[in-house]
């Protein structure tokens, strides 16, 4: 039957800027004719030809523009079936995208054989989306003479095409399609090689076997699957990688090397995956190069030192400390090509030779590099200077000779190997280049001397400590810490008063290395330092030396609060006799040193701290609960913690807390016994505590406060002054009456007013005359009353 075409309709332009529907009959790819057009009713068939959209569908220059209507013509003729494949086959070539994978998608729905040659010819499309579509098509077709095409689209660039072409040739089901799919198994892209493993599945190819092994030994579900549907187990993985060895499918294997069980496999394969681990040293991929050194390093076989040594200079660091770790395994056979290595243009060749010299320790590599010593890069001379010092004596008679070379790099470098080396042996040749013209050369002759620790260099290095530049001083200055001999602790103690910080600082840390109690005076002094770092440093050193005598110092110290944690440590290391100290400093008025206090008593975990930490613990503080952990006891009671400071003399704990309302009702309940701690309490530096204070007094009622309170009177605070005035008049003693009456001239109102109020409660008469000036001048109406109030009840008590 000959194929009519297929019917669409479309929105064509007209009159007036509008449009209207015109049903079109598509014969072919851009071939139709008109069936319906509501001009040719309205208008005729004459006048019709001469209207807007007849002209719009004459010209045909809208088939190419309206891509959506294309769009729409294939999806009418993916319904016709095969008469409608020549007219899709033509929309391959079509100018959009979506059109040619849409066509792509209705020729393989359709599923006709003719349509093979076209999409062949569509896997080299332009567009990813339509090769992918292409492929698609004919697996959906199934036809085995598009097999040589997919197996090359097996190569595209796209990873999603190469996808669907291991689907489509899964589908086909043709066995010449397997060695190519086994080969897919070593692509890079795990959706490539899942695609593959259910390809290699679907068409059951036992030759498959040992590559699909390899994958589902690695892991890969795609892979264990694909064994079930050829119905065979795994194989045992060494002999699926010995048997791809031997193939040409060593790059699946190749490209699950990063697998550390296959890894460890094929390391178990020995020299005969040599030549193989050697190809994979240059795969696109890091982990793959990286898992190759490994396994070259565990085989151990020399063939394999060129390859690695050119590894040395990979782009990835990771690949080229793997081929120095595999070198260092290969040891000895390695040493020549890696001395070889060591004049590489490559910077990183150069340095990752010198560290896997270092690692092997074969002294021949000595004279070598000993002359990279002097590279022009830091990090390679450090790492040659490194691996002389792992090569150890055998290296020091070539060291002591490059102490005189001309590169002052060399030197230096040498310095740096002999200290590594610690070889009393170049002592003497370091002592002399403590005068060398380099002052880099000389900080390193200082920092070696003090790695090899010798006395004998003890001399010099204190002569060194008067060095010119800055740099030399603090090297001397941490050499003789290191050596430790007391002799250099007068020289050191000098130094702490040295213009440059660097060098104060090093001499604090090397006097607290000696541990010499004569430099504990001189320490102290430092902890005024200027310099933060400084002070810290003397801390440090004073906690170092450990004596009882810095106690003191340090106490202050956790005032500083750029020093506070230092300090703290140090008196944590002196210990136990610093705890009284610390206990008085949970009373100081700064919150982050009673922090620090609490933190020290912590790590030392007296029991004498549990009554001062109580209390802290009572007022809601977490670092007293902290601090009661480590010592094993429970807070005391508050009552019972007061009390037990006020018998031992330790009050500053309470004096600090008096102005909790909790603690200043405790202080009040024990009454006399805490008169001493409250009159104390008087002169403290917080008002508030002061204030506390006063009214604890006024409540208590102690004759004995009186002279204290009257004093009180001048407080700087006026609150001070009132609850002074307010405590006398509560203890009623006649005595008092001389302050009060002065305190009516206090110049705050509330300290007169309180005055007036308790001079009437005490009810002396000599307090007349002065309240009836009160009366008569006082500025403040509130003032004058208290005063009228207090002569009142004077004159009705004298009455009696």
């Amino acid at each position: 039957m000959e194929w009519e075409g297929v019917e669409i309709e479309l929105q064509a332009p007209c009159a007036e800027g509008k449009k209207h529907p015109v049903r079109l009959r598509v014969t072919g790819w851009g071939e139709y004719e008109v069936v319906h057009n509501p001009c040719v009713e309205l208008l005729g068939e004459a006048l019709a030809r001469m209207a807007p959209c007849s002209h719009y569908l004459q010209e045909r220059e809208w088939w190419a523009r309206d891509n959506s209507l294309r769009q729409r013509v294939v999806d009418a003729l993916s319904q016709m079936g095969s008469p409608a494949v020549p007219a899709l086959i033509q929309a391959l070539g079509d100018g959009s995208i979506s059109v040619r994978e849409a066509a792509c998608a209705a020729l393989g729905a359709i599923g006709d054989p003719q349509a093979v040659p076209a999409l062949i010819q569509a896997l080299g499309d332009g567009s990813d989306s339509v090769r992918r579509a292409a492929c698609a098509a004919l697996g959906a077709i199934g036809d085995p003479q598009a097999v040589p095409a997919l197996i090359q689209a097996l190569g595209d660039g796209d990873r999603d095409v190469r996808a669907a072409a291991c689907a489509a040739l899964g589908k086909i089901g043709d066995p010449q399609a397997v060695p190519a799919l086994i080969q897919a198994l070593g692509d890079w892209n795990k959706d490539v090689r899942s695609a593959a493993c259910e390809a290699l599945g679907a068409v059951g190819a036992p030759q498959a076997v040992p590559a699909l092994s390899v994958w589902a030994a690695a892991g890969e579900q795609a892979a264990q699957n694909a064994l079930q549907s050829i119905g065979q187990p795994p194989m045992a993985l060494q002999e699926a990688i010995t048997r791809l060895l031997h193939s040409d499918n060593w790059g699946v294997v190749q490209r699950a090397l990063s697998n550390e069980t296959v890894c460890e496999a094929v390391a178990q394969v020995g020299a005969p995956a040599v030549p193989a681990l050697i190809q994979a040293l240059g795969d696109g991929d890091r982990n793959v190069r990286v898992a190759a050194c490994g396994a070259l390093g565990q085989i151990g076989d020399p063939q394999a030192v060129p390859a690695l040594i050119k590894k040395l200079g990979d782009g990835d660091r990771d690949v080229r400390e793997a081929a120095c770790a595999a070198l260092e395994q290969i040891g000895k056979p390695a040493v020549p090509a890696l001395i070889q290595a060591l004049g590489d243009w490559d910077r990183d060749v150069r340095l990752a030779a010198c560290r896997a010299l270092g690692q092997i320790g074969d002294p021949q590599a000595v004279p070598a590099l000993i002359r990279k010593l002097g590279d022009r890069y830091e990090d390679v001379r450090k790492a040659a200077y490194v691996a002389l010092g792992k090569i150890g004596k055998p290296a020091v008679p070539a060291l002591i000779q490059a102490l005189g070379d001309r590169d002052r790099d060399v030197r230096s470098a040498a310095c740096a190997a002999l200290g590594a080396i610690g070889d009393p042996q170049a002592v003497p040749a370091l002592i002399q280049a403590l005068g060398d013209w380099d002052r880099d050369v000389r900080s390193a002759a200082c920092r070696a001397l003090g790695k090899i620790g010798d006395p004998k260099a003890v001399p010099a290095l204190i002569k060194a400590l008067g060095d010119r530049e800055s740099a030399v001083r603090s090297a001397a200055s941490e050499a003789l810490g290191k050596i430790g001999d007391p002799q250099a602790v007068p020289a050191l103690i000098k130094k702490l008063g040295d213009r440059d910080l660097d060098v104060r600082r090093a001499a604090c840390g090397a006097l607290g290395a000696i541990g010499d109690s004569q430099a504990i005076p001189a320490l102290i002094q430092a902890l005024g330092d200027g310099d933060k770092d400084v002070r810290r440093a003397a801390c440090e050193a004073l906690g170092a030396i450990g004596d009882s005598q810095a106690i003191p110092a340090l106490i202050q110290a956790l005032g500083d609060k750029n020093v506070r944690s230092a300090a703290c440590e140090a008196l944590v290391k002196i210990g136990q006799p610093a705890v009284p100290a610390l206990i008085q400093a949970l009373g100081d008025g700064d919150k982050d040193v009673r922090r620090a206090a609490c933190e020290a008593l912590e790590q030392i975990g007296d029991l004498q701290a549990v009554p001062a930490l109580s209390v802290w613990v009572a007022l809601g503080e977490q670092a007293a609960q902290n601090a009661l952990q480590p010592i094993g006891q429970p807070p005391m009671e508050l009552q019972e913690a007061i009390t037990r400071l006020l018998q031992s003399g330790d009050w500053s704990v309470v004096q600090r807390a008096l102005g909790n309302k909790t603690v200043h009702e405790a202080v009040v309940q024990l009454g006399a016994p805490a008169l001493p701690l409250l009159i104390q309490a008087l002169g403290d530096g917080d008002k508030d505590v002061r204030r506390a204070a006063c009214a604890a007094l006024g409540r208590i009622g102690a004759y004995q406060a009186v002279p204290a309170l009257i004093q009180a009177l001048k407080d700087e605070d006026y609150r001070v002054r009132q609850l002074a005035c307010e405590a006398l008049g509560w203890i009623r003693d006649t005595q008092s009456v001389p302050a009060l009456i002065r305190a009516l001239e206090d110049g705050h109102s509330e300290v007169r007013q309180q005055a007036c109020w308790m001079l009437g409660w005490i009810g002396d008469s000599q307090a007349i005359p002065a309240l009836e000036r009160v009366v008569s001048q006082d500025a403040y109406s509130w003032v004058r009353e208290a005063a009228r109030s207090a002569l009142r009840k004077i004159r009705e008590r004298n009455q009696r």
